[in-house]
């Protein structure tokens, strides 16, 4: 506040800079999620701007949304000015924060590589001094929660009779589950070149019930596999150009021994053998490059990759 007193005192050049951080103080936005459950009305608040503090409540509510693929989530925002970019701003971010990782097989990456956005309605009104923002929020998922039961079936069963389990040694899981995938799934070459035409092969449930799968297929497949054994894992996204053609692609990192290693079940499938199972970032660096998001150095700290391969 001194601060502020002192820069009205000085030049009347000050005010624009005064005038900025008072818009940014009124943009500040009181948020309310409101949640319809079998007709009882549950209620979460908090006060923020486009970056919401304590969202714990309001994540797991738009998590179990998409986890059950519920039709959608009614959102109240009260603001104290009309601002439609910060909404949409706040709710991405919303949504973002509910695939946090945790030892949910059903959460993080698998719910993350297997959403397709949503649908925005909203319409605002006004109340005394503040703006009433009516959102709509409806998830795209690619598997409805038929097929998503079908997979937990599928899982149960595979893994009751599998030769590893959760005491296993986390080597034993990522090659049981790596030569389980390339055994079974094979890569779909049909939708190789437009995968907006059929999400299914996209997902666990098309590798697992169709036994085809692009490479975000086998890569979920492999997460949820992996994350049922008590495995840590990621799923990464980037580029590969392993036969001098470069495309969007999907691997997997794993943890073995606290170290995390690089394995591409979808290209040791394709060539019948294990050149990409368990490899360090330098062994890679010639056929994949990660998105931005997975070369940061936060990440790496989170996630300390091995300097040698397995």
């Amino acid at each position: 506040m001194a601060s502020i007193k002192s820069a009205l005192m000085i030049k009347k050049a000050f005010v624009p800079i005064i005038m900025a951080v008072l818009i940014i103080i009124a943009l500040l936005i009181y948020v309310r999620i409101l949640h319809i459950d079998n007709g009882n009305q549950k209620e979460q608040s908090s006060y923020s701007g486009i970056f919401i503090e304590n969202t714990d409540e309001i994540t797991a509510v738009l998590r179990q949304t998409l986890e059950h693929r519920t039709n959608s989530v009614k959102i109240t925002f009260e603001a104290y000015t009309l601002d439609d970019t910060a909404l949409e701003e706040v709710v991405d971010n919303l949504v973002q924060d509910a695939f946090y990782e945790s030892d949910d097989p059903k959460g993080g990456d698998y719910l993350r590589y297997q959403y397709g956005g949503y649908e925005l309605r909203y319409s605002s009104t006004k109340s005394a001094d503040k703006y009433v923002y009516n959102v709509r929020l409806t998830p795209v998922c690619y598997t409805t929660i038929e097929q998503e039961e079908k997979v937990d079936e599928i899982v149960t069963k595979l893994l009751n009779t599998a030769d590893v389990t959760k005491d296993s040694s986390d080597y034993d899981k990522a090659k049981w589950v790596h030569d389980y995938i390339c055994d079974t799934v094979t890569y779909d070459t049909v939708h190789k070149h437009q995968p907006c035409s059929n999400h299914i092969q996209s997902t666990a449930y098309g590798a697992l019930y169709y036994h085809t799968a692009l490479c975000q297929g086998y890569a979920v497949l492999a997460y949820r596999l992996l994350k049922e054994l008590g495995a840590d894992v990621r799923i990464i996204t980037g580029n590969s150009n392993v036969s001098g053609e470069t495309e969007k692609h999907a691997w997997n990192i794993v943890r073995i021994d606290g170290l995390y290693y690089n394995m591409d079940v979808t290209l040791d499938d394709q060539d019948g053998n294990t050149d990409f199972f368990l490899k360090t970032d330098d062994y890679f660096k010639d056929t994949h490059i990660r998105d931005a998001e997975f070369t940061s150095d936060e990440f790496y700290q989170e996630y300390p990759m091995s300097e040698e391969n397995y």
